[in-house]
């Protein structure tokens, strides 16, 4: 069996259906225990993380679930197992939309810069602020946002179009071989911001092999926008559970 496409498709029809909660495991007894079968049974990531600095309590923070059942089971998220070597990520038939759409960007005049200076932070952190409040779908619109503990991190990268607006936020905490999807957001609509989403996984990816990083994890819970999910499937992504490990044990169990 395939575990992770029965939670996966568990989950698209819990959104479908509104997010409905307890009702509507309730209501689908069957399918509600061969999905917790399955999740039990996906592979679980044991996360070392250092004890401080901000980017190590981020990932902390983001895998130590308050559901006592992911207590049990581990928090079950999504992950993309980084290749070996920078350049090597895009490769292959299944990345193929992946190219494509980042040849588009680049033809559209769409750019990347890694951001360390203050000020550019905070003018891409009010632009992200802005369409967090605006977004024009309700399920990704968030009216009061609360993202001032991105300076906290050191992996800042954006995208921007050729006359220099602001595309696309990628802020990443990283520590050792783990790195936390922390923010990764377009900041409009149009084929800029929607290429830029695909130029930026790509070099968000080459950046992270190059620090040596092995896991990148999503964070959030199963049950996103099936949008974000089927991106997030085209893109390498799969369900995993995590937990954090203690001291000298291995990522994989």
């Amino acid at each position: 069996m395939d575990h992770e496409a029965v939670v996966s498709r568990y989950f698209e029809c819990y959104v479908d259906s509104g997010k409905p909660g307890l009702s509507h495991i309730l209501r689908r007894p069957a399918k509600s225990l061969r999905a917790f079968l399955s999740l039990s049974r996906l592979p679980c990531l044991y996360v070392r993380s250092s004890p401080s600095g901000a980017d190590g309590a981020a990932i902390r923070s983001a895998l130590s679930p308050s559901n006592p059942l992911a207590r049990v089971l581990g928090y079950p998220t999504a992950v993309l197992d980084l290749p070996g070597e920078a350049g090597q990520y895009s490769q292959g038939a299944s990345k193929q939309t992946l190219r494509r759409k980042v040849r588009q960007a680049k033809r559209l005049g769409v750019r990347w810069a890694e951001v360390s200076d203050c000020a550019e932070r905070r003018r891409l952190l009010a632009a992200a602020d802005n369409q967090e409040r605006t977004h024009p779908n309700a399920m990704y619109r968030n009216p009061h946002p609360d993202n001032g503990s991105l300076f906290s991190y050191e992996l800042w990268l954006a995208a921007y179009s050729a006359d220099g607006k602001p595309l696309l936020l990628c802020v990443t905490p990283i520590d050792g071989e783990f790195a936390l999807l922390k923010y990764f957001r377009a900041l409009g609509a149009g084929d800029e911001f929607s290429g830029a989403r695909y130029l930026m996984t790509e070099v968000l990816v080459d950046h992270l092999v190059d620090r040596g990083v092995k896991y990148l994890i999503e964070g959030g819970s199963l049950a996103i926008p099936n949008g974000l999910r089927h991106f997030q499937r085209m893109l390498g992504f799969h369900f995993v559970r995590t937990r954090i490990a203690s001291p000298g044990s291995a990522a994989r169990g």
